[in-house]
């Protein structure tokens, strides 16, 4: 049961009863009891997270709820008892029409698909045409919907002399009889016929179930909300598949913005055109719509609606594939459960980027700019209490260490800023970082599990006579400055924000030029000095193209490594020792 709503408010709604809005992880919903004989009560999402709007659209559920009780209180049972009849009559005869036409059809060939393609099994055409018509269906059934069925109605109206007010009833008790011919069609692609017997006297189509003149729960109308599921299905990603806080705080805005824009639902209830209506509104909605002041508090149509031909920056395509990515996981852990029936509605979209190789390659640092980088106070003196401000102090900490580190290593930023002492080890006259995931640390993923050689410069600017200082113990921090911070907890995290204003202090800041492109400019270093790809990527921790690579990388020498990463030569810069 949906919990109350605090913005309680209580306008009359004509039945002396209160206001019917209540309020679920931010999204208001409608909500009446129905009255004896029925029973239950009714729950709809109203789509939006304003309560004035909710307001509004209640009132006009109200007088809709208010006159249909009304006509159904008006009719006698007799009425409700003949549409029981007709729309029984009905299912008997679409459901024996459905058998007919599976006996007519010759073996091997689809029974509903009228094309196929080459090689392709006739059991998957009739599943594929039959999904997506449950999905339709069942689609309109939860948006009381029922054009499509509209001839039919108007049809048996005509046939069985009904008055018109039993129409709504008549079209969604219809609509409900089709979904469950198309579910029984399912049943039968698959082998699975009720109707047949193996005895003679049993041989006859098995009685269609009576379908009630107000039509129950069906297959997309089951199961919990989207919002039920989610916390179950949160929970494991966190526990089985290592979510951790950015990742799970981005899902979980991934479900809210999906939720917002397409309703609060069951999650049978989402079809494709959910799915495609959710990806059209991502690639228009602002970068900053949850931070610009112009957008942060308004609902996503508005913020839609009043960002439409406005020069401003929206979301990339990499984040609008971030948020499938989410999604595609909550549907397939659905359908491992029988929550989901048919294909995954959040799979089969294209995340393409505008200018792939014409001005959009990885930034490196090199030339000019890596010149001054290195030129600045931090490595050549600075002013005590501000870095970026010229001194004569040259201060050997982590905003020392970890941009020369990066620039000579090509490390991810946290492999190296959670390093503790015994982390750095030696193995005969070679220095190496041995990266791992144990105590706590972090990494991208089992590849980034490996050991990388020092490389001479940091050798020659004295790195070893550092770590003797400041991290005496095997379990003492290399960087002991560095407080973790951020969703992830991360080590990193205040220094990836030093940096970001460091670089603007000193001139040489350009979005896409940070950390991680000295990453990209010692992968390229690497290659062009003729190291193989294998060993290149055991150095850098990039998972290699094939299982051999996967498997067999962390087995060369710590020589072969050591001889690799000392090709790695920066003309553009000098260290004093």
């Amino acid at each position: 049961m949906l919990p109350q709503c605090s913005h309680s408010g209580s306008h009359d709604n004509g039945d002396g009863e209160g206001s019917h809005v209540t309020k679920k992880r931010g999204v208001y919903y409608y909500r009446r009891r129905l009255p004896s004989p029925h029973g239950g009560e009714i729950a709809l999402s109203l789509g939006t997270t304003n309560y004035r709007e909710a307001e509004h659209q209640a009132a006009i559920l109200d007088k809709a709820f208010n006159e249909l009780m009304q006509t159904m209180t008006t009719n006698t049972t007799k009425p409700t008892a003949d549409l029981q009849a007709i729309v029984r009559d009905y299912l008997k005869t679409a459901l024996q029409a459905d058998f007919e036409q599976h006996l007519s059809t010759k073996a091997g060939e689809p029974v509903y698909q009228l094309v196929t393609f080459s090689g392709e099994d006739p059991i998957d055409a009739d599943l594929s045409i039959i999904d997506h018509l449950i999905g339709e269906t069942a689609e309109a059934l939860a948006r009381r919907d029922v054009r499509s069925v509209a001839a039919t109605v108007d049809r048996l109206l005509a046939k069985h002399e009904l008055p018109a007010e039993q129409r709504p009833v008549l079209a969604l008790s219809v609509l409900q009889a089709q979904l469950k011919v198309l579910e029984t069609a399912r049943q039968r692609i698959l082998g699975q016929h009720p109707e047949l017997a193996l005895d003679d006297t049993s041989r006859q189509l098995a009685p269609a179930p009576e379908p009630s003149a107000v039509p129950g729960p069906s297959l997309r109308e089951a199961g919990p909300l989207l919002s039920a599921a989610l916390p179950n299905f949160i929970d494991y990603m966190v526990t089985e598949e290592g979510w951790r806080g950015q990742t799970k705080a981005q899902s979980e805005t991934t479900f809210r913005l999906f939720v917002e824009w397409c309703g609060d639902k069951p999650l049978q209830a989402y079809t494709r055109k959910d799915t495609a209506g959710f990806f059209d509104m991502l690639r228009k909605l602002p970068a900053l719509y949850s931070k610009d002041k112009r957008w942060r508090d308004l609902s996503l149509p508005e913020i839609i609606t009043q960002s439409q031909g406005i020069e401003v920056e929206r979301l990339t395509m990499k984040t609008v594939k971030r948020h499938f990515s989410a999604l595609g996981r909550l549907f397939d852990y659905a359908k491992k459960r029988d929550q989901y029936i048919g294909e995954n509605p959040a799979h089969g979209f294209d995340f393409p980027t505008k200018g792939r190789g014409k001005g959009k390659a990885r930034k490196v640092w090199a030339g000019e700019p890596l010149r001054k980088l290195f030129a600045s106070p931090v490595w050549t003196g600075c002013h005590p209490s501000f870095r970026a401000q010229p001194g004569d102090k040259i201060i050997r900490d982590d905003k020392f260490w970890l941009p020369i580190l990066g620039l000579y290593h090509g490390n991810r930023l946290e492999e190296f800023a959670q390093l503790r002492r015994e982390d750095v080890k030696r193995e005969g006259d070679i220095w190496f970082f041995d990266i791992h995931d144990q105590g706590g640390r972090q990494v991208k993923n089992d590849q980034s599990i490996r050991r990388v050689p020092l490389h001479p410069v940091l050798v020659h600017l004295g790195f070893q006579a550092y770590l003797d200082e400041v991290a005496p113990n095997p379990t003492d921090r290399v960087f002991p400055e560095l407080k973790p911070g951020g969703p992830d907890n991360k080590v990193g995290y205040y220094f990836t924000k030093w940096w970001t204003n460091y670089r603007r202090a000193i001139g040489v800041y350009e979005k896409g030029l940070d950390y991680h492109s000295f990453r990209h400019g010692v992968t390229t270093k690497l290659f062009a000095a003729g190291v193989p790809r294998e060993v290149v990527d055991e150095l850098t921790g990039h998972e290699g193209e094939g299982t051999s690579q996967t498997v067999y990388l962390h087995e060369f020498p710590l020589r072969v490594l050591a001889d690799a990463i000392a090709k790695v030569e920066w003309p553009e810069v000098s260290f004093k020792p």
